[in-house]
């Protein structure tokens, strides 16, 4: 290899470490975003969210496998309210949930449907501002008869707290900001202090999910529905 070869690909290296994977088509954008969950009682109106990080990635269209495809990550834990004296309710994470819901929820002050995919993410990026979430996008809502059991899990519905909760229990409304706060960081293991354990195992105790579980919602889940580190 001649000197001029060895040149020009040490200024190749040097672009690309001090450039970026940008450099080869490589984008992504990243911002925090806060859930809140609003909630009526008799005691009056309670409240809880936590602020995670968010992101989404474009591969350039010259990889040979995904080109052109993105993915998106979240870093952080689910957002709860305490409704009654020890009773909880939470919010399940998703990647993908998590990184629409605010494309949508933000679409009018984004221009979401109108401007280019990095025009949108870049949006997010650097604005900051709060809007109610639309209820076709609300998360899936969860809670557990007992706090020490991660399989007593059972799903919320949205329109109907007062079932689990009781009577004169309502959801007011959820709401999204995106912020310049830090990750929220340690208060769901205030509550769920068993979180640490279920990373592998599902929440019924299982190792793998199977669609013939007896308990099919705990069976679905791990703690990377709550918290991911």
């Amino acid at each position: 290899m001649t000197r001029r070869t060895l040149a020009i690909w040490a200024g190749v290296l040097l672009t690309l470490w001090f450039g970026g994977p940008g450099l080869l088509g490589f984008r992504s954008w990243e911002w925090h975003q806060r859930l809140v969950l609003e909630v009526n009682t008799p005691r009056g109106l309670v409240s809880g969210g936590s602020t995670i990080a968010a992101g989404v990635g474009l591969d350039p269209k010259w990889l040979p496998s995904n080109g052109g495809g993105g993915h998106s990550w979240i870093k952080g834990e689910s957002s709860f309210v305490e409704v009654a004296p020890g009773k909880y309710l939470f919010a399940v994470l998703r990647d993908q949930d998590e990184t629409g819901r605010a494309v949508h929820s933000f679409s009018s002050q984004i221009h979401a449907f109108n401007g280019t995919t990095e025009q949108i993410f870049h949006g997010l990026e650097t604005m900051q501002g709060t809007h109610r979430v639309p209820r076709p996008l609300y998360p899936t809502l969860v809670t557990f008869d007992d706090l020490n059991d991660p399989s007593s899990v059972r799903l919320v519905d949205p329109d109907h707290l007062d079932v689990v909760f009781g009577s004169g229990v309502t959801l007011n409304r959820i709401t999204l900001e995106i912020t310049n706060s830090r990750i929220t960081n340690g208060e769901l293991e205030n509550v769920l202090k068993w979180i640490p354990n279920y990373y592998v195992a599902h929440f019924d105790g299982a190792r793998y999910e199977t669609m013939s579980a007896p308990n099919r919602l705990a069976n679905a889940l791990t703690s990377g529905a709550f918290k991911v580190p």
